[in-house]
């Protein structure tokens, strides 16, 4: 059954130009998150990704952003298997959400993420 449904359309220049922030990257990833921005192989567009896979998740769950504070709640390190922690995941736990899939597609100036959740 399908319990949640979200879908974000991020600029990924918009993002570009704040993800330079470190202030701005402190309040939406987890560690995990940050230390891949510092691999190699990393595309300019991945904060992004991440941003748009957390909104996207945030709107499937049904919850309103709080000042940033619930995006490290959602690891999108592994953007196919995204991982709750803290409060969302009370949330997901309560909600009977047995299940999170999602997925991204970008053009060079967009990035389009979808999350479905199931219980």
């Amino acid at each position: 059954m399908i319990k949640g449904i979200g879908v974000d359309v991020i600029e990924i220049d918009r993002i570009k130009k704040i993800g330079k922030n470190q202030r701005f990257l402190d309040q939406i990833l987890t560690e995990k998150e940050k230390s891949l921005l510092s691999h190699p192989d990393v595309k300019d567009n991945q904060v992004a990704i991440f941003f748009a896979l957390k909104e996207a998740a945030l709107k499937a769950l049904g919850i309103g952003l709080y000042y940033g504070y619930y995006w490290r709640f959602i690891d999108t390190s592994e953007s196919s298997n995204l991982k709750l922690t803290g409060y969302l995941k009370e949330h997901a736990d309560k909600n009977d959400i047995q299940k999170m899939t999602s997925t991204f597609a970008h053009t060079k100036k967009h990035v389009v993420a979808f999350v479905v959740l199931e219980g």
